[in-house]
């Protein structure tokens, strides 16, 4: 039996359209998904504008409207993240491979340069001529202790990149550890250097550091490198059907939702005119 205490829903047009708002906003418009980043604010200033064009009448148009908000704002997202992932793809630090196969002569030694150009400053540069200097004249003499040990009171400098050298060796990397941890978890520093530790480093020593001076000599190049770079990785993201496809699909959506309300609202104007 109906419960008496049911108005059977609103009867007037203008009472509909007010229903059907209600139900858009606490039904299909509550599972509208926001990702970080994005405000429903955005969404309802959208929603707002397009109603205000189409000014829709009854449930229908209103639903129609409301699938036209989603599509737009699906096509503003789609937007920001082509955008921010392709400005991350272009800012993205360049590996040795990508500078390999854009021109630069591959030498595998400069590897862990190509990996950060950063570290390619100045002084960096300045140090590193010394170091080759030293090393060169030290691999045609017979280093004693006397001149390790003079060596770590008048060039702590060189002193520290000769241990650096000697205790990242056969670590598969260039990259120096200065610190060791001890078996109870505790910091120490590595052992002293002694001269016949040296004198086996020393190929390695000047390896490094005509490898850092090649790279001075041709920053030039690899900047020229690194934007020729840029204009492949941007290529071959303009060239990838995938971000064009999901927006061709959205605007075909689009469309054919727009058509679809003018339709009805079309069939609206001229009900309303036969009737009257």
């Amino acid at each position: 039996m109906p419960n008496s205490n049911r108005t059977g829903g609103p009867k007037t047009p203008e009472g509909k359209l007010i229903s059907s708002g209600n139900s858009l906003k606490t039904g299909v418009y509550s599972k509208q998904q926001f990702l970080p980043g994005e405000k429903p604010e955005d969404f309802d200033e959208l929603k707002s504008m397009f109603m205000d064009d189409f000014q829709p009448i009854g449930v229908v148009e209103a639903s129609l409207v409301h699938e036209i908000t989603v599509l737009a704002w699906k096509k503003l997202r789609l937007e920001r993240v082509e955008n921010q992932y392709l400005y991350g793809v272009l800012n993205a630090t360049p590996n040795s491979e990508e500078f390999f196969a854009a021109g630069l002569p591959r030498k595998e030694d400069i590897v862990w340069l190509l990996e950060d150009l950063s570290v390619m400053t100045d002084s960096f540069i300045e140090n590193h001529q010394r170091y080759l200097e030293w090393a060169k004249k030290a691999d045609d003499i017979d280093l004693t202790q006397e001149d390790i040990d003079r060596l770590k009171d008048e060039d702590q400098d060189l002193y520290s990149h000769l241990r650096q050298v000697a205790f990242s060796r056969g670590s598969g990397s260039n990259q120096i550890q200065f610190i060791v941890v001890n078996w109870k978890g505790e910091k120490k520093k590595e052992p002293d250097l002694n001269a016949q530790k040296v004198m086996s480093i020393l190929d390695d020593v000047i390896q490094q550091s005509k490898s850092v001076l090649y790279v001075a000599k041709h920053m030039d190049q690899i900047e020229e490198i690194k934007q020729l770079i840029r204009d492949r990785r941007l290529k071959n993201f303009m060239e990838s059907p995938g971000p064009i496809r999901a927006y061709q699909d959205l605007s075909r959506a689009f469309f054919k939702v727009l058509a679809e309300l003018r339709k009805q609202q079309e069939w609206r104007l001229k009900n309303r005119t036969l009737k009257t």
